[in-house]
C-alpha cells in the first residue's frame, strides 16, 4: 500500500476482502486509529472484484452523513485496493444486546426508537443521495445487528455498504442472494429486488430485537428454518411495549411491501412524535449513560495504543503497510480466548470487528479457530496428504501479518489463523449464516434467546457431563443437517405447498467448497441452492476447486435442476 498506513490486527475475512485494525500516520509523528479493508490477495488482480470494490468505494464516498460511518481514503498499493474507514470508538449492536442479554436487561423502549430513527436517518440520505442525476443506492441490504455501530458517545452510525443495491441496471447474478438470511425481507427471499421497504423489514427485526431482546423469529434453530419462518410465520406483538411502538414494529415487519411504512421520512417523523411525547431523554447522551452500565468490552480502538511497534527497515523498503510483530502484553497473554457464536443468518464484514474463522478445505464455519471442521473433518493448517493434527493455540496478539513473514500455503498474508484460499468467508455477510466471533467475551447470540450453554455446563460435574453428551448430539445432528439443509428446505416447502417465484437450482461438488461459475460469473460456493432464472436452454456451468481440475457441464435454463460435480485432482 502506502506508507501513510500501518497495519495493527486482522479484524475479520470476508469473501472479497480483509479487514484490519490499522494506523493512518501524518507529519510530525501524528496518528490516528482507521479501519482498513483490502481486497483479498487472490483476488486483486480480478477485474470483477476489482469493479464490485471500487463500486462501494464510490457510494461510501458519496455519502457523507453524521449516521454513516465515514471512508477517508481510496487506494492502491502492491497487496490491491484498499479502503481507509472510520475506526468507530464503540461496539455494533450484536455486541449490545449480547451484553444486555447476559444482564438480563432491555433496552428501554424509547432508546430503541432513538437507534432506530438514527439509522432512518442514514439509510434516508443514502436514498436520497443523487449523482449523475440518478440515486446513487436503492437498497442497502445487509441490515443488521453487526452493521449498525453505536459509539462511546452515543452516536448511531450504519457501515458496511458493500453489497448495497445501486440504481440502475442489475448488478446482481440471477438467482445470487446478497445480504444475511435471518434479516432479510420474504420478497427478497423470493427473488424479488432488494428495495427501501425490504430494509425496513430488516430494520424492523433489528427493532423488535432491541425491545425484546430477541428475533422474532426466534424458534428456527437453523438458517433454512430461519428463511421458512421469515416466509410463512406471522409475528407475535412484543409483550410489555409502549403501543405506538409495538404497532410500529409490527407494520415494518409486514410480510407485504406495501403494508409498510411507504417512506423512511414517514417513519422517521413517527418515532420523532412519539420521542417528544413520551418525556423520556432519547439523546445520545442518554443512550451512552445507558451503555456504561452494561459492562461493555473495550472497542478496537483501545487496542491500538498496545500493539504499535515501528515497521522495519525492509518492511518500507518494500512498501508494505505492514505490522511488525510484538509479544503480547500482559492483558493480552491473560485475556481468555474467546468462544465463537453461531448466528442464524451469518456473518458480517464490518468495521465493528467481528470475526469469521472457516475451514481452508470446504468453506464451512469453524466452531473455534483451532477447531476440527465439523463438515470435512479436516484440522486447521493440515495439508493435503498429510495426517491431520490439531493446531496448537496461538497467544493473543502473538501473530501479526508482516511481508517477511512466513504463511502457510493455506494462509493470507494478514490472517491470524488459517482460512479459506479458495473461497473465504465473510466478518459477519451470508451464507450469511456462518459463525461470527466477536474480539471480546461474549454470550448468546442476541438473534434468539437460546440458553447459555457454557454457564450451564459450569454449574456441576454432573451437568457439564451432561452438557457435553448433549454438545456432541447436536454436533451430530448439524454435521449430517447441515449439508441437506438445500433439500430440507425444497422438502418443507413442497409439504406446505410453498412456492417460490422460480425453479430451484442446487450444485452440489465432492469436495465441497468449490467455486461455481455460470457465464463467466462467479455465482457462490457449493453446497449451493439458488432460483433458476437462466432462459430456456442449456446453460454452461463450471465448478473450480483450487488443486483439481475444472468440472464443467450444463443444465436446462428456468427449470428445476440438481447438479452433482465429482471434482478431479
Amino acid at each position: 500500500m502506502n506508507e501513510r498506513y500501518r497495519l495493527v490486527r486482522p479484524l475479520a475475512s470476508g469473501g472479497m476482502a480483509e479487514l484490519f485494525l490499522g494506523v493512518a500516520r501524518g507529519a510530525e509523528g501524528f496518528e490516528r486509529p482507521v479501519a482498513i479493508k483490502r481486497v483479498l490477495p487472490h483476488l486483486a488482480r480480478e477485474p470483477d472484484i476489482a469493479r464490485m470494490f471500487l463500486a462501494e468505494a464510490r457510494l461510501a464516498t458519496l455519502l457523507q452523513h453524521q449516521n454513516i460511518a465515514t471512508v477517508h481514503d481510496v487506494g492502491q498499493g502492491p497487496e490491491g485496493l484498499f479502503l481507509v474507514m472510520e475506526l468507530v470508538d464503540g461496539w455494533d449492536l450484536g455486541v449490545l444486546l449480547r451484553s444486555a442479554a447476559r444482564r438480563g436487561v432491555h433496552f428501554p423502549p424509547h432508546l430503541a426508537a432513538f437507534i432506530v430513527h438514527q439509522a432512518l436517518a442514514g439509510l434516508g440520505h443514502a436514498y436520497r443521495k443523487v449523482h449523475d442525476g440518478r440515486p446513487v443506492m436503492v437498497a442497502h441490504r445487509d441490515v443488521s445487528p453487526s452493521n449498525v455501530l453505536v459509539s462511546r458517545e452515543g452516536e448511531v452510525k450504519l457501515t458496511d455498504f458493500g453489497i448495497a443495491r445501486m440504481a440502475g441496471p442489475a448488478h446482481t447474478a440471477p438467482g445470487v442472494f446478497r445480504g444475511k438470511e435471518a434479516y432479510t425481507a420474504p420478497e427478497v427471499l423470493q427473488g424479488a429486488p432488494a428495495t427501501a421497504a425490504s430494509d425496513q423489514f430488516s430494520l424492523g427485526i433489528v427493532f423488535y430485537e432491541l425491545l425484546t431482546g430477541r428475533h422474532p423469529f426466534h424458534t428456527a434453530q437453523d438458517a433454512s428454518a430461519v428463511t421458512y419462518a421469515i416466509l410463512t410465520r406471522t409475528v407475535e406483538p412484543p409483550q410489555g411495549v409502549p403501543t405506538p411502538l409495538a404497532g410500529a414494529v409490527m407494520r415494518m415487519l409486514a410480510r407485504a411491501p406495501q403494508e409498510r411504512f411507504h417512506s423512511p421520512e414517514s417513519l422517521a417523523e413517527g418515532f420523532a412524535r412519539w420521542l417528544a411525547q413520551v418525556g423520556e431523554p432519547a439523546t445520545s447522551q442518554a443512550l451512552a449513560a445507558f451503555l456504561r452500565g452494561l459492562g461493555l468490552p473495550p472497542p478496537l480502538s483501545e487496542q491500538v495504543a498496545a500493539s504499535r511497534r515501528p515497521v522495519t527497515q525492509a518492511q518500507a523498503d518494500a512498501g508494505s503497510l505492514a505490522m511488525a510483530v510484538h509479544a503480547p502484553s500482559p492483558a493480552e497473554a491473560a485475556a481468555p480466548e474467546e468462544e465463537p457464536l453461531s448466528l442464524p443468518g451469518g456473518a458480517a464484514l464490518s468495521v465493528s470487528g467481528r470475526m469469521v474463522h472457516r475451514c481452508h478445505r470446504c468453506n464451512h464455519a469453524l466452531s473455534s479457530p483451532q477447531a476440527r471442521c465439523s463438515h470435512c473433518a479436516m484440522w486447521p493448517e493440515a495439508s493435503s496428504g498429510a495426517a491431520a493434527t490439531p493446531r496448537t493455540p496461538t497467544a493473543p496478539g502473538a501473530f501479526a501479518p508482516s511481508v517477511g513473514l512466513e504463511l502457510t500455503a493455506h494462509q493470507t498474508l494478514a490472517e491470524s489463523v488459517p482460512q479459506t484460499h479458495v473461497a473465504p468467508g465473510a466478518k459477519s455477510v451470508l451464507q450469511t449464516d456462518a459463525a461470527a466471533l466477536e474480539l471480546a467475551e461474549r454470550p448468546p447470540s442476541p438473534a434468539s434467546d437460546w440458553p447459555d450453554e457454557a454457564a450451564l455446563l459450569r454449574r456441576s460435574r454432573r451437568k457439564r457431563a451432561l452438557g457435553l453428551l448433549l454438545v456432541a448430539l447436536l454436533v451430530g445432528t448439524g454435521i449430517w443437517l447441515w449439508p441437506q439443509r438445500s433439500t430440507l428446505l425444497i422438502r418443507v416447502m413442497s409439504a406446505t405447498g410453498l412456492r417460490l417465484s422460480a425453479p430451484m437450482l442446487r450444485i452440489d461438488s465432492d469436495p465441497p467448497g468449490a467455486t461455481v461459475w455460470v457465464r463467466d460469473t462467479e455465482l457462490g460456493t457449493t453446497p449451493l441452492l439458488l432460483e433458476n432464472r437462466y432462459p430456456a436452454g442449456r446453460v454452461p456451468i463450471q465448478v473450480r476447486l483450487k488443486g483439481h481440475r475444472t468440472w464443467k457441464g450444463t443444465f436446462s435454463g428456468g427449470e428445476a435442476a440438481h447438479i452433482e460435480a465429482k471434482l478431479k485432482r
